[in-house]
């Protein structure tokens, strides 16, 4: 059978339908909800470990052993089987994260060829990095792209990187915007420069100390929408060898609430689950800017049951396509599919997008008049993660077994997929830094 029939007749893979069956179904009953998107759209994320454990920040959060400075690169071939069991386990145009310690260390010959075996074999990776290398050695991103066809990158900017030529140990996140801006001006020049797609996105570590500055990142992130689309805040955690003095009570609601605050308005958390909601906040949003006003336009309003029915419905007809790994034919075959297949909800498509004007309206109006007057208006898709690991006394109890077996972040361990949570809260990530290897660094140190 032809590429393009295929794509005609099957736009979504069987195997992606089965494996976020199974996903979903092994999940706990209670999580079975209406809310619950793994069914029908990606069911989980993965990614590798011990890669390259190193790296030459100093993070006062830090989830890797105290070993890890001293570890040696995995071999090819054990990295090769983890993309492997990544793949198996996350099925076609997996979300995989190419992680470890700092894996922009290793030469980009060697990282290269892990992207371009994770795209050959199915996988869609994204490479997790504090992207020092990058703005040092651009043509070292450069050639990630063009080379070895990376698309997608992950760069980790916050106020506990100590070792930044910029830290300091009163450094604010606003102090930080300036570190950012090269960063997103970075990704604007390799789009131009190749030619290429370059989705970005930019992740965060949140203490005590930076909670109340999360209006700062937002404020910057808005501003930056045509580089960065997602944000992932994270709590701090017990784990690895993090020195944070105040871990303790700080909760997904209370970064939250600062999301909130900065975007003007409290945003529906309940939107869509992803695993289990005391794992991840992950919301999609629209954000109009027209000079200094923004206007947000949320998915699943509160108390709409017409956005979340719309949403379910449109999830289950297209949540399991993929676009990357095929040509534009392809893609045109099955989006021509997809749209004979559900002519009602094209229909239901149109109506809504007037019902959702209509209820907008206010907000809507607002940010054209504003754009009238400012001759500037930019639309631009958003998507807000908060995600909060367990600490080794929280995977204990009956809620962090919960969580742990509704985990959708995992990574391959001696042919298992394991929660991250546990590979970075029980100290196993240390163990499995291999002895002889990080011996023979230490000696040679």
């Amino acid at each position: 059978m032809s590429s393009h029939l295929q794509a005609l007749l099957h736009p979504i893979s069987p195997e992606r339908y089965r494996v976020n069956r199974e996903r979903y179904e092994a999940l706990p009953d209670s999580l079975k909800t209406a809310e619950q998107i793994i069914r029908d759209s990606h069911h989980s994320c993965g990614a590798t470990h011990g890669v390259l454990e190193r790296c030459d920040l100093a993070c006062t959060s830090c989830y890797l052993g105290e070993e890890a400075n001293a570890a040696e690169p995995l071999p090819k071939d054990a990295v090769f089987r983890q993309l492997d069991e990544l793949r198996e386990f996350l099925g076609p145009q997996g979300k995989a994260q190419i992680t470890a310690g700092e894996v922009t260390l290793l030469p980009r010959a060697d990282l290269g060829e892990f992207v371009r075996y994770a795209i050959d074999i199915g996988l869609d990776p994204m490479v997790m990095t504090h992207g020092r290398r990058f703005l040092e050695e651009p043509e070292y991103l450069q050639a990630l792209i063009e080379e070895d066809g990376l698309e997608k990158i992950s760069i980790h900017v916050d106020s506990t990187q100590r070792g930044r030529d910029e830290w300091n140990p009163f450094i604010t996140e606003k102090q930080l915007n300036p570190v950012r801006d090269r960063y997103a001006d970075l990704v604007r020049t390799m789009r131009e420069k190749t030619g290429r797609k370059l989705h970005a996105a930019h992740t965060v570590t949140v203490t005590q100390k930076s909670l109340d500055q999360i209006p700062d990142i937002m404020s910057w992130f808005v501003r930056n929408l045509d580089a960065f689309r997602m944000v992932s805040f994270q709590p701090v955690a017990e784990v690895g060898r993090t020195q944070d003095e105040r871990i303790d009570g700080l909760s997904l609601t209370d970064v939250w609430q600062r999301i909130c605050s900065a975007l003007g308005r409290p945003l529906n958390r309940d939107a869509m689950h992803f695993g289990h909601p005391e794992c991840h906040i992950m919301i999609p949003v629209v954000v109009a800017r027209a000079g200094d006003q923004i206007c947000v336009l949320e998915t699943v309003r509160e108390g709409r049951n017409w956005d979340r029915g719309y949403l379910q419905r449109l999830l289950r007809a297209i949540g399991g396509y993929t676009v990357r790994g095929k040509s534009r034919t392809e893609n045109l075959m099955g989006m021509l599919s997809l749209v004979l297949r559900h002519p009602l909800l094209v229909l239901e498509s149109f109506v809504y997008g007037f019902y959702r004007a209509w209820g907008d309206r206010g907000d809507i109006a607002a940010i054209l008049w504003q754009a009238l007057r400012s001759r500037s208006l930019s639309v631009r898709p958003l998507v807000v993660v908060v995600h909060k690991f367990m600490s080794p006394q929280e995977l204990e109890t009956d809620l962090g077994q919960e969580r742990l077996q509704a985990c959708t972040f995992r990574v391959p361990v001696d042919g298992e997929m394991i929660a991250m949570c546990q590979l970075n809260a029980t100290g196993l990530r240390s163990q499995l830094y291999p002895a002889a290897r990080t011996r023979k660094a230490i000696a040679q140190s």
